[in-house]
């Protein structure tokens, strides 16, 4: 059993997805629902093995700490330049509002050029300020897909007037991911409807 499953969580919709290969999995943005992510890897007798953040909002990170609860073994990954908003609920009341919970465990950081494996697939990392500092999109080469967070959205891109939002960097990070992957790439974006990277690209 090997692929992906996008789960649309919490009122936004942020989109959790679990990856999975060999009887192992990790989990990104896991945003809100833990136990709709609980339950899948638990149906299909996975063994979560890492939680990978695409950058450090709230609304993305809100349920880590369940999930370190429930799956002590599970790192959980960022980049180091959005530390210092995971402690930002980023409005009064939007972490309660999400049932999120704020200050999530971080053991490892990302940066440009990892990889991981996970069975038979590999996870490429790839910076792409802009959102925010920190923000990085994560392709699988094997599945053709980039979950690109809050980067991409279906017919649009992330926006930046939030805590350490530039547009300059935005606009140089989507002409980048245009450039380096195929325009037939599934895009699991931030929120709402997925997209590829060939129908977006008449939205830049």
């Amino acid at each position: 059993m090997e692929g992906y499953k996008v789960f649309q969580v919490g009122p936004l919709k942020v989109n959790s997805t679990i990856l999975y290969s060999k009887g192992e999995a990790f989990i990104f943005d896991p945003g809100a629902e833990s136990g709709k992510l609980i339950q899948f890897l638990e149906e299909n007798n996975l063994t979560l093995k890492g939680i990978f953040l695409t950058h450090g909002h709230v609304d993305h990170f809100g349920q880590v700490k369940k999930l370190k609860e429930t799956y002590p073994q599970a790192e959980v990954f960022i980049n180091k330049k959005d530390l210092f908003l995971l402690n930002n609920e980023l409005w009064p009341g939007f972490a309660s509002y999400l049932g999120a919970e704020l200050s999530p465990p971080v053991d490892r950081f990302v940066s440009e050029g990892n990889k991981f494996n996970l069975g038979n697939l590999t996870v490429e990392v790839y910076e792409t300020p802009g959102h925010t500092p920190g923000s990085v999109v994560y392709y699988v080469p094997q599945l053709g897909i980039l979950i690109a967070g809050d980067l991409l959205f279906k017919g649009g891109y992330g926006r930046w007037d939030l805590p350490g939002g530039n547009y300059e960097d935005l606009m140089n990070s989507l002409k980048r991911v245009f450039e380096l992957f195929p325009k037939t790439t599934k895009v699991v974006t931030g929120h709402y409807d997925l997209t590829t990277l060939g129908f977006n690209l008449k939205f830049l």
